[in-house]
């Protein structure tokens, strides 16, 4: 029996049916390509650049981060970047782009885990409505002359669609949590770098984001400290 005639016979829950499974199909093979072409696995070009970030070489580390498809050479070349003139930011700025790599390896797969939620749903409902219609039809004429073998294939009908759904969700879910596997252990290897490249870093650049943090805790005080000697004055007033 080909597609068409399971569509046929499955009614009108199997279009929805149908173009779930399209969908589910169509995020998984982008998502895998996505995720293939970006070797999120691949992380041997990682210690050159450290090499170069312990000499204090940030230019060269810049360009061989810069040379990886791996997302993460994009969060170490925004750190670097910053680090010259704001070293206070370099943990803020892995912060920003480490989220903005992760929102977009994740971008639709959440997709994948409605459609395994929504397509037995839809199977269900589809096979309901074919045994109420089924049994309807039964009420309307004389049960002396109803046939077994066209009850048995009304039956087997309305079932139809309760199985395209599963055969839809299951393939959905498994895709759905491998790619989120997926992007959970490259969450994993991002921290771990990001954690490596800041231990990496030459002593004078340490001390210059110590410097910085300092700094800036220091104008936050003085700050906090006049306005609440501002907030006196005018209660005073």
């Amino acid at each position: 029996m080909t597609i068409g005639e399971l569509v046929n016979h499955g009614g009108w829950a199997m279009y929805p049916i149908y173009l779930c499974s399209l969908v589910a199909a169509a995020i998984f093979l982008k998502k895998a390509l996505e995720f293939y072409t970006s070797q999120l696995s691949k992380m041997d070009w990682l210690e050159p650049v450290l090499a170069q970030i312990k000499a204090g070489n940030f230019d060269q580390a810049i360009a061989e981060a810069r040379a990886t498809a791996n997302p993460v050479g994009g969060v170490i070349v925004a750190m670097l970047d910053v680090i010259s003139h704001r070293p206070d930011r370099i943990e803020a700025e892995a912060v920003r782009t480490g989220g903005l790599a992760l929102q977009t390896l994740e971008k639709n797969v959440s997709t994948l885990s409605f459609i395994a939620q929504i397509a037995p749903l839809l199977g269900l409902l589809g096979t309901v409505v074919g045994m109420v219609e089924l049994f309807m039809g039964l009420g309307s004429s004389d049960m002396g002359q109803v046939d077994a073998a066209m009850l048995s294939s009304g039956i087997w009908t309305a079932l139809l669609t309760t199985a395209a759904g599963l055969l839809v969700a299951v393939p959905a879910l498994a895709a759905y949590m491998y790619l989120n596997s997926r992007t959970d252990a490259f969450r994993l290897k991002m921290s771990d770098s990001i954690a490596r490249v800041l231990t990496a870093l030459p002593a004078s650049a340490v001390q210059s984001v110590t410097e910085s943090s300092a700094l800036q805790e220091s104008v936050e005080e003085e700050t906090s400290e006049e306005t609440s000697a501002t907030r006196k004055v005018a209660h005073a007033v």
